[in-house]
């Protein structure tokens, strides 16, 4: 091969490796990023990354004017001497903690144009929004802060003192503070026996659904391969639990789980496999058991597929050879049969395991992680914390451990099953 098509080999590649970085390198980069961050979409101060201090001006600006409203509004003549010169100092702070953010001209036609939109019921983009301040700034706006809520703590307890208060303590969240916290998130799992629980649900799904998937879906293949008469039809009734999505399957078994009309609860609940035909999915022991037995019926025919291709790579003549050395049907199947499917076993363990170590909405749609996190998985974890707390920090941080789980995985299931294979394919 000369440098020339070499150069074209690596140019015909360049698209391929182009998608993969910008579909997995780029997002898992981007993941990793955010699990460095306490980022908290329900937080105003915490809703993005930020590595420096900045003054949210918009709602410095309206905390003002509301702060400075009430103080407007404020019956001097009811107080004494000593409230009246309290709120004179309350004003007098409030104008030093202003003059320490907004301390050059440009700072101060900021804040006077975000009053102006404001007062013009325009929104304030970002660029305007948030202005960056150093470290040293901040601590003395805090400090002015400090002793403007000290000087509250003396002012009577009525409700137009306790309005000034409420106004005067939200000058507290006009602060963005730099949100990296390093590995302080992966720490926190660590020690987070929740994770501990969703993982040990994880393991114990992905063991036995793959287990009992892998024998019958072993069993169906043979079947398959052996009746040739029915194969369509068997092939067409085997492949429906798998067509159908696995939404509308969860809920289909949700259904017949139901405690009230569920036909299946009523029929366990006869023969005395559970107590009441509402302990299935409101016992924990039995609503994971319900949770493997819908993912085994829809997902055992995928592997009952991958198996019946390999098993139409088995020259027949082996069989023949057998057969006339007098083996019969068992000898045949663990001397030829499982030896020549390893490869074809290898990769069906492989999907299986990564797809049932990342189970979702089945689970999801049918216990909803309940009853008691007890059929919770890591994938149900990361969602609530995701979308349900608006935690994005630890989310990620979750999802980052979810793909390192599952390459540790791949990685055992190479590094042993694949050894033999590979070794049986050089012979």
């Amino acid at each position: 091969m000369d440098r020339k098509e070499k150069v074209f080999g690596y140019l015909f590649l360049l698209p391929a490796v182009l998608i993969f970085i910008f579909v997995a390198v780029i997002p898992l980069v981007q993941v990793f990023v955010f699990s460095l961050f306490d980022i908290q979409l329900n937080n105003p101060t915490k809703s993005e990354v930020s590595l420096s201090y900045k003054i949210d001006v918009e709602n410095y600006a309206n905390t003002l004017f509301t702060a400075t409203s009430i103080i407007d509004s404020i019956n001097m003549e009811a107080l004494n001497d000593s409230q009246k010169k309290t709120i004179s100092r309350i004003k007098h702070l409030l104008a030093m903690m202003e003059k320490s953010i907004f301390n050059t001209k440009t700072r101060i036609d900021r804040l006077n144009k975000v009053n102006e939109l404001l007062n013009n019921f325009h929104p304030v983009d970002n660029k305007l929004k948030y202005l960056p301040v150093a470290a040293k700034e901040i601590n003395q706006y805090n400090t002015y802060f400090k002793k403007i809520m000290d000087l509250t703590n003396s002012l009577p307890n009525t409700q137009e003192m306790n309005d000034l208060k409420q106004a005067l303590l939200a000058f507290d969240q006009v602060i963005v503070k730099p949100n990296f916290v390093g590995l302080q998130n992966y720490s926190y799992y660590l020690k987070d026996s929740r994770l501990f629980s969703a993982v040990k649900n994880t393991l114990l799904f992905t063991v036995i659904t793959v287990f009992f998937e892998l024998v019958f879906g072993l069993m169906l293949a043979v079947v398959m391969h052996k009746v040739a008469n029915l194969k369509n039809v068997f092939k067409s009734i085997v492949l429906l639990p798998w067509a159908i999505p696995t939404v509308i399957s969860a809920l289909m078994w949700k259904f017949m789980y139901d405690g009230q009309v569920g036909i299946l609860a009523k029929f366990f609940a006869d023969i005395g496999l559970i107590k009441s035909s509402a302990d299935l999915l409101s016992s924990t022991t039995n609503a994971m058991i319900a949770a493997m037995t819908a993912d085994i019926w829809k997902t055992t025919p995928y592997i009952a597929i991958l198996l019946v291709a390999g098993l139409q790579t088995i020259p027949e003549s082996l069989y023949e050879a057998a057969k006339v050395d007098g083996a019969n049907a068992v000898y045949q199947f663990f001397r030829i049969t499982l030896p020549m499917l390893k490869p074809t076993i290898l990769v069906a363990l492989l999907f299986r395991t990564l797809d049932a170590f990342r189970v979702f909405d089945l689970i999801y749609v049918l216990t909803g992680g309940g009853p008691a996190n007890s059929t919770e998985t890591v994938s149900i974890y990361t969602y609530k914390t995701l979308f349900n707390q608006l935690d994005f920090g630890r989310g990620s941080t979750l999802a980052v451990l979810i793909f390192i789980m599952v390459t540790i995985i791949s990685f055992i299931y190479i590094k042993i099953l694949g050894a033999e294979v590979f070794s049986h394919q050089k012979r």
